[in-house]
């Protein structure tokens, strides 16, 4: 089978599938009889129009059959009036419609025959007519009660499009109810158990950074008076030495504390300036980058300070995940405590 009759069979299927979902019973059936009543009146037409060329060809015998008769009259009267001439003369021209006459009979008969087969076969369509309405108008109510059983039942079993629709909206609604009801309960929960209530919790990643920094101060405090109470020495006495007791301690905020050589405050301010004006152009990009080279800088000149030495620290770097915004805050605040605390 060629391409374009595999294409032109599957147009005809999708024609004929969409055909039958459109087509309307009832009003298929008001069509046909709409049809049917077209067929009647075409017929009635032509009987009509068979039974007036009957009646002209009757009326044309007739006037035939007049004229000859009173050609034949008057040929008998001239006959008695001696004139032959005139008899004659008559009697040739009722010859003559006679012929004509006679050539009508046949003529006439067919129509005749023709007529009556019409009166026949319009009898026997209007019966069928009559019957083809009557099993129309049956057909028409037997589809208008099953479809609505149909629908009925469709909507007593929850399958119609409204129900449908009106189901799935319950669900979605039920779904959103139950969501908001755990949502609600884990609120309840956590007030109960005062989680909500801890300090830091919703608060700014700046807000948690320094509760960190004072909880591990506090630790590193905590743990060296149990080494005093203990009379143990403390192991970092040893490395703090080799950098001089004028050496810079700087803590990176999240990986810990390194100590650099005091001979190394020169470009450590180069670095804080470049931080500065950064922040005061709110450059989030330079920002980061000098934070990144600070933060190397450090690591590579520093010596890394043991986690249980306590130390305080000269210098407090941010996490490299802290933003700019957070930072232009947290300077912003310590300018209002020293204007507070000056004050």
């Amino acid at each position: 089978m060629s391409i374009f009759r595999r294409f032109s069979n599957v147009v005809q299927q999708k024609a004929n599938a969409a055909a039958d979902r459109l087509e309307d019973p009832g009003q298929a059936l008001d069509l046909s009889y709409e049809k049917l009543l077209e067929e009647q009146q075409r017929m009635r037409r032509a009987l009509v129009d068979a039974t007036t060329g009957q009646k002209r060809l009757e009326n044309q015998a007739a006037d035939l059959d007049a004229r000859v008769a009173r050609l034949n009259g008057q040929a008998q009267a001239a006959v008695q009036q001696s004139r032959d001439d005139l008899a004659t003369q008559a009697l040739t021209q009722a010859s003559v419609l006679q012929a004509q006459r006679d050539a009508l009979t046949p003529q006439l008969a067919t129509i005749q025959s023709q007529v009556a087969k019409l009166q026949t076969a319009l009898q026997k369509y209007q019966a069928r007519l009559t019957a083809f309405q009557s099993q129309r108008d049956t057909l028409k109510a037997q589809y208008v009660a099953n479809q609505a059983v149909s629908q009925a039942g469709e909507s007593l079993a929850g399958i119609g499009e409204h129900i449908n629709d009106t189901s799935l909206m319950i669900t979605r609604a039920q779904d959103k109810i139950a969501g908001m009801q755990a949502h609600a309960d884990a609120v309840d929960s956590l007030l109960d158990s005062g989680v909500l209530d801890q300090p830091g919790l919703g608060g700014s990643a700046l807000d948690a950074q320094l509760q960190v920094t004072a909880m591990e101060n506090d630790v590193q405090a905590k743990l060296a008076a149990l080494k005093a109470q203990a009379k143990l020495p403390a192991p970092a006495a040893a490395a703090a030495p080799a950098l001089g007791e004028a050496g810079i301690v700087i803590r990176i905020h999240g990986e810990g504390q390194f100590r650099l050589d005091a001979s190394l405050r020169d470009p450590l301010d180069t670095y804080d300036h470049t931080l500065v004006a950064a922040v005061r152009a709110g450059d989030d990009a330079a920002y980061h980058a000098a934070l990144a080279e600070l933060f190397t800088f450090v690591r590579d000149k520093g010596i890394r300070v043991p986690a249980d030495d306590i130390l305080s620290s000269d210098i407090v770097l941010p996490s490299d995940d802290m933003t700019l915004a957070e930072v232009t805050d947290l300077l912003a605040r310590e300018a209002w405590l020293e204007l507070n605390s000056t004050s």
